[in-house]
């Protein structure tokens, strides 16, 4: 069966990498040919051109090289990816396409909101769903998204990834709507431990954040706790100068890094996936990042939500969470998803 996948599978972002990586591992594990629709959203050549722009006019010259980085550790992961060309062609010879996952239906982001074909538009034959979000988008947000009501209705099978989008997609549909974990669960740990790339470092907390969220008092807090364990801090994916150590993104990398970490501080969502996956001793600091929550919340580990860093010590010397139950809640969230998928399949 050929199937394509139309999601953002193209971002400089881990997270985003490797849950696109999981969706296509399911999807070959249960004998598809699995390709990403070229959906033109993203072009980090562009991208990355335009910030070195940036920094040369502010003079922050370090900031190309990490970026350019940065980009090349994409564009050499991305060619692990079979790339299917948005023609009619192409399209037409595709027996199922899947919506998803990640932010694709984020409305609220004008760049989503114009990107109709990931709501289905222009797709010929059988299209599904599988763990889209829509973030903070409204209802409102929705119907400004041309004929959203009809691409909806024409799914064969809806999935989403969190209560709120379940919420906001079920008022333009009488269709079930199940929610199924994001795909970077779906992963076992025999394929991440293929995967993982290098970490050269010991000894290190790491500070898995979207970068510039953290004020100046909750960094302070964020050094004190590392100075008092001993421990050097490591910015990873992005670079925060105030950190000891940066590391540019690779999605490999990140991996070995989350295994390797003794504590992670994120405000992500995939900070808070992958620290879930990978057993870690870890905090979330949301800031209101509806994301995080409500993925702890599903997990029923609202306890690794905080909002006040003065405590970290006192936070970490505690015993977080069963990792014997996490381990098989993932395990019944990936069967559930798993399912989801070959039902669709089947169809």
């Amino acid at each position: 069966m050929n199937v394509s996948i139309v999601t953002v599978y193209n971002s400089t972002n881990c997270g985003s990498f490797l849950q696109a990586y999981g969706l296509k591992y399911v999807l070959e594990k249960n004998g598809c040919n699995v390709t990403f629709l070229k959906t033109g959203v993203k072009n980090n050549k562009k991208i990355f051109l335009k910030k070195a722009l940036s920094n040369i006019k502010k003079r922050r010259f370090s900031k190309i090289g990490f970026d350019y980085k940065v980009y090349r550790n994409f564009e050499s992961a991305i060619k692990r990816f079979s790339l299917l060309d948005f023609k009619p062609q192409m399209v037409s010879n595709q027996d199922l396409f899947v919506l998803g996952s990640d932010e694709i239906w984020n409305a609220s982001r004008k760049v989503i909101k114009d990107s109709e074909v990931f709501f289905g538009k222009g797709l010929d034959g059988r299209i599904i769903s599988f763990a889209p979000s829509v973030n903070v988008a409204t209802v409102d947000d929705m119907l400004k998204v041309a004929a959203i009501k009809d691409y909806i209705n024409k799914l064969d099978k809806i999935s989403v990834r969190d209560s709120h989008s379940k919420e906001v997609i079920g008022k333009l549909t009488d269709k079930d709507i199940k929610i199924v974990c994001d795909p970077t669960f779906l992963l076992p740990m025999e394929e991440y431990n293929k995967l993982e790339g290098k970490c050269d470092i010991d000894n290190f907390i790491m500070v898995y954040s979207a970068g510039g969220r953290f004020d100046s008092e909750r960094k302070k807090d964020i050094k004190d706790f590392a100075k008092a364990c001993n421990k050097k801090l490591v910015a990873f994916p992005h670079k925060l100068d105030w950190c000891d150590y940066q590391f540019p993104a690779d999605p490999f990398d990140a991996i070995a890094f989350f295994k390797k970490a003794d504590f992670v501080i994120t405000d992500t969502f995939h900070g808070a996936a992958l620290s879930l996956i990978f057993n870690k001793n870890f905090v979330a600091i949301p800031q209101e990042n509806r994301k995080v929550t409500e993925l702890l919340e599903y997990f029923g580990l609202e306890n690794l939500i905080v909002d006040e860093t003065k405590g970290l010590c006192e936070f970490f010397s505690k015993e977080q969470y069963s990792k014997e139950k996490l381990n098989e809640r993932i395990y019944e969230e990936r069967k559930k998803a798993d399912d989801y998928l070959v039902s669709a399949l089947n169809n």
